[in-house]
């Protein structure tokens, strides 16, 4: 017999593994649909910190009622079990799409990225930010939409916190650079992810997790001959350094409505990036939306100390910021190690970590790097080749004849991945694993 939850949701197959949850796709007996079912890790339901972050991600899903948001339909918490039940979404995230497909059109880019602008604008308005906004964790939906997934670093709008751990390639600049956070983080992953969608290629992408984190400060992706103007101008507003220059998402969400009629419905052959230095990267004095960590009760992060020191000469400026990079490398050593100590687990294996800008990057309080596997891009826009891992897990559940423990989690904790695959070029995989995998939703029941 098969494991049934809460004598209702009877466990199928496995969809994914994560370094928090192990991801069922299920079949709910009394409505007749097909679900996603996620599973807090066994050896974790004593941990207090993490159970808590899985409960919040639940409330914070059931607080925001959007058609672009994956739905909560229940939450179980018994003496053995702890999870959450999902809308199941059939289908690939973008990240896999533009794996298999390549670039998006532009017509299909603007008006999938307007959708997730307008769901991004209902989050904040709900009083929350997503925080790790890229396109693992964008369902594609219908003919012209998406679906966020995965909240499990979602912040109130309000919090001056920066999220514990996201991707280095979507980070904003004044996370990178250790200010505090604002809604505007997400409008510059939306920035990031247009571009990905018009060119199949992370703009950032390649080096050790400093360069990555440096060049958001100091770079920015040059305008590909095929991209049309004004849809640039959208993906450099959307990449300013200053937050408030990113504009309101509604806008936004209305320009590319506006754009698309006359955009190209033919899409392109994948783009590689090409960088140059921004304009304002000398010269801009950043002003937070929100007050400086020193005016929290926390010790102040290594962004605000430098930025109470006097404004130096450019070369003095980036020696301190390697030297700050270094620095946090060498907490999230000690992060990554506490997590795989407090699962159970070894560090993550070598096919997880092989692009260090793959890699999970913390706020001030813990980055993790590694030494460049891969060209960073450069002016002349040549880096290395990428693609992303395939959505599906790397094995499948244990077999539907095993003897079922009703009400029970206790399927096997043997795997190791964390979005359903090796992540060795996946634009966009983290090293630690967020609490919900991006294929979780949606990933089809291979």
């Amino acid at each position: 017999m098969k494991t049934v939850l809460a004598d209702r949701y009877v466990l199928e197959h496995e969809i994914a593994r994560g370094a928090v949850g192990v991801v069922w796709r299920a079949f709910d007996r009394i409505t007749g649909d097909w679900v996603a079912v996620k599973i807090l890790r066994e050896e974790l339901r004593g941990e207090a910190e993490i159970f808590e972050s899985f409960r919040a991600e639940a409330e914070i899903l059931r607080t925001i009622d959007h058609p672009g948001v994956v739905g909560v339909k229940d939450f179980i918490v018994t003496e053995t079990v702890c999870a959450v039940v999902l809308e199941f979404i059939e289908g690939l995230d973008l990240r896999e799409h533009l794996r298999v497909h390549g670039p998006l059109s532009a017509h299909e880019a603007a008006l999938r990225c307007a959708s997730a602008a307008e769901t991004l604008a209902a989050i904040h308005r709900s009083g929350y930010r997503h925080s790790d906004v890229k396109p693992g964790n964008l369902m594609l939906h219908g003919a012209e939409g998406v679906k966020f997934v995965d909240f499990g670093i979602a912040r109130a709008a309000a919090s001056r916190t920066a999220p514990s751990h996201g991707t280095p390639e979507y980070i904003a600049p004044e996370v990178a650079s250790g200010d505090s956070a604002s809604t505007g983080v997400d409008n510059y992953a939306l920035g990031l992810v247009l571009y990905e969608a018009l060119t199949a290629h992370s703009a950032y992408r390649g080096g050790s997790i400093t360069d990555v984190v440096e060049r958001h400060l100091t770079r920015i992706p040059v305008r590909p001959a095929a991209v049309d103007p004004e849809l640039w101008q959208v993906v450099e507003s959307l990449l300013s350094l200053d937050p408030r220059a990113r504009g309101d998402l509604d806008a936004v969400a209305a320009e590319l409505r506006r754009l698309a009629p006359r955009l190209s419905r033919q899409a392109t052959a994948p783009i590689e990036p090409e960088l140059r230095e921004r304009e304002a990267a000398r010269s801009f004095d950043y002003a937070p939306v929100t007050p400086h960590l020193p005016e929290m009760t926390q010790p102040a992060s290594l962004g605000a100390m430098l930025a109470a020191e006097p404004e130096p000469a450019e070369a003095p400026r980036r020696g301190r910021f390697l030297v700050a990079a270094l620095v946090l490398i060498a907490l999230a050593a000690a992060a990554v190690w506490g997590v795989a100590a407090m699962t159970g687990r070894d560090v993550p294996n070598a096919e997880e970590g092989d692009d260090p800008s793959a890699e999970v990057v913390s706020s001030p309080e813990g980055e993790s790097s590694g030494d460049p596997t891969e060209p960073a891009p450069s002016e002349s826009g040549t880096p290395g080749a990428e693609s992303a891992s395939p959505q599906g897990p790397e094995s499948e559940s244990p077999d539907a004849g095993e003897e079922s423990t009703d009400m029970s989690g206790s399927e096997g904790e043997s795997g190791d991945s964390n979005e359903g695959g090796s992540d060795d070029d996946s634009p966009g995989s983290d090293l630690i694993g967020s609490p919900m995998p991006t294929s979780e939703i949606g990933g089809d029941s291979r």
